[in-house]
């Protein structure tokens, strides 16, 4: 599967994680902070098996705004579903759109599927993870903060946690895991050497109740609010994803970040 998708990932959960960046675009400003590509504009691409030699594919590209429609035909005519398009942030320069899509099938079948989507954008392939990733960020204390099920090391320093829901989304007629991008995730890069003054970006996974109790509480502590939107569509039942931003401290950055999931029916 890796080596048809052209890029390297990891396994948790028994899912199948394969990140692939857009270094090809450089490093995007948002409102002076730079985004790194390891941070903010990559593609995800998950697969879980669901048994009978058959696996539940949900993922999610970065694209320049040309790219778009060349995307969306690749999706349909390969026989995946289209789900969402939207934007992360209002201002980032450059503008990065973001399509997610799913399918299920063959797992070396649903790859190759993948891949014909990945060819119709400029992402460059192939690609693996870097082999010893270093942080000045400490990541298990961030995990700890954030009650998160994992947290990975990237490129440039950049530090993912995931923080799974209490409940269980169905797409498809599957009971889909938090690791196939049904969770909260929460990004933080390092803007200096010693990781003191780092940016973060949660993109907080809510039923639609949640909500306005997320971004209020967000708000209150002066977080820059991006895009609300869906990912999945036929989800049972529904989550609605909004990316917020703020730089700061990581670890007082973190504890705000979780009084936001404390909102939700978080972990």
């Amino acid at each position: 599967m890796q080596s048809a998708l052209g890029a390297q990932g990891t396994v948790t959960g028994g899912v199948l994680s394969v990140v692939a960046e857009r270094i090809d675009n450089g490093t995007v400003d948002l409102n002076g902070t730079p985004v790194k590509p390891s941070f903010e504009v990559n593609d995800s691409l998950n697969f879980q098996p669901v048994g009978h030699h058959q696996a539940f594919f949900n993922g999610d590209i970065a694209l320049k705004p040309s790219e778009i429609n060349n995307a969306i035909d690749a999706i349909t005519s390969n026989g995946l579903t289209f789900q969402a398009e939207h934007q992360h942030m209002y201002d980032f320069n450059p503008m990065v759109w973001f399509i997610h899509f799913r399918g299920k099938g063959h797992p070396a079948q649903l790859a190759q599927k993948v891949r014909n989507v990945l060819k119709a954008t400029s992402v460059p392939l192939p690609q693996s993870p870097p082999s010893n990733p270093t942080t000045p960020l400490d990541k298990n204390k961030l995990q700890h903060i954030l009650h998160g099920y994992d947290a990975q090391v990237g490129s440039d320093g950049v530090v993912t946690v995931f923080v799974a829901r209490r409940d269980r989304q169905r797409i498809d007629g599957v009971t889909v895991k938090p690791e196939t991008n049904i969770a909260t995730n929460i990004a933080f890069e390092p803007l200096n050497s010693d990781g003191s003054s780092t940016a973060a970006m949660p993109d907080f996974a809510m039923e639609a109740p949640e909500i306005n109790r997320v971004v209020s509480t967000m708000r209150g502590m002066g977080w820059d609010i991006g895009c609300l939107y869906n990912q999945e569509t036929g989800e049972h039942p529904q989550l609605y994803f909004s990316h917020e931003f703020k730089t700061g401290d990581p670890y007082a950055l973190a504890a705000e970040i979780r009084k936001g999931l404390n909102r939700i029916n978080s972990q």
